[in-house]
């Protein structure tokens, strides 16, 4: 899905959400994570929000974005 930040265009998907970990791809780079409790709903599900929200962290913590980003 496509999302705007910081006045760009980002594509994000979940690509996997398993009971070890979970992993998202930003712009055709796949990011992992070992929690993402923080960005998931009180059902536990990681919801279009939540994925957009985590793919912002991503984005501002990773230098591969910050060109884009700025």
């Amino acid at each position: 899905m496509e999302f705007e930040y910081d006045g760009e265009i980002f594509e994000v998907w979940l690509i996997d959400d398993g009971t070890l970990d979970t992993v998202i791809e930003v712009n055709d780079i796949e990011h992992r994570f070992s929690d993402t409790s923080y960005w998931r709903d009180k059902n536990g599900e990681l919801s279009k929000k939540g994925l957009i929200e985590l793919a912002k962290e991503v984005i501002e913590s990773d230098e591969r974005y910050w060109e884009l980003a700025s």
